[in-house]
């Protein structure tokens, strides 16, 4: 009996090991000075009120115009030529994705009021003017006003990595990271934010954080799965009703 209960205890402080080797969590660095747990940071403003017809997706800009630890004052006026692109951090592509897995995430909310990435993909190729000059407000007032939308998403992706090469416990594990704006177009003022950075990383490095994200799965996310559990975080967060 003696030696049931000491296996017993035994195994018991060896979960978090065992575990560790299967369960996978998300981890970022502090957002602001604090983390969160969905490692998103962002600035929330009561607009349950707004009101709106029409919100338009701005095709994602490749580059990082701000960070969590890299914060800027108006970043939405920032030339876009100041837009750093870490090309072995970033995939090719990776702007793409976002701005589907960002359109397809306001589609659900908002249904008809979204414009289809279709007319937006369009009325974004006669914007594009100036990289040296242009700035994402700017461009994104022009797209608005041209697609007659109230509100305009933007957004910035600085960090698209793949996992590794091995399945159970790849050498390295998914990262994504980019921002969101929510700008209005008729005065051109920003009016939200929200930014996530995750890494994947096993139970066993970080228990207390792992306890929290088991949702996240028992097994390694490709960047993609990644991206659209940070695309959906964000928008829990999203300010309009």
């Amino acid at each position: 009996m003696k030696r049931r209960i000491k296996w017993k205890i035994s195994m018991l402080k060896n979960i978090p090991l065992l575990l560790g080797m299967v369960l996978i969590l998300l981890s970022g660095s502090p957002i602001n000075g604090r983390s969160e747990t969905d490692h998103t940071s962002s600035e929330n403003a009561d607009l349950s009120t707004l009101q709106f017809k029409r919100i338009a997706v701005m095709p994602f800009l490749a580059g990082k115009l701000e960070s969590p630890e890299e914060p800027v004052e108006k970043p939405l006026s920032r030339p876009l030529k100041q837009l750093h692109i870490d090309a072995e951090n970033l995939a090719e592509g990776a702007d793409h994705i976002m701005t589907r897995l960002v359109n397809d995430a306001l589609q659900i909310r908002f249904a008809n009021q979204v414009v289809s990435m279709e007319e937006a993909a369009a009325v974004y190729s006669d914007v594009i003017r100036d990289q040296m000059l242009d700035t994402p407000r700017k461009r994104a007032k022009k797209f608005g006003e041209n697609l007659h939308a109230d509100l305009v998403v933007v957004g910035t992706i600085w960090r698209f990595r793949e996992k590794g090469t091995f399945q159970e416990m790849p050498d390295r594990p998914a990262s994504v990271a980019f921002s969101v704006y929510l700008m209005e177009v008729a005065s051109g003022n920003r009016l939200w934010r929200n930014t996530f950075d995750g890494t994947q990383k096993t139970l066993s490095e970080d228990v207390l954080g792992g306890l929290k994200q088991i949702k996240m799965g028992l097994r390694w996310l490709s960047v993609n799965e990644l991206a659209r559990y940070g695309a959906k975080n964000v928008f829990l967060k999203f300010p309009l009703r």
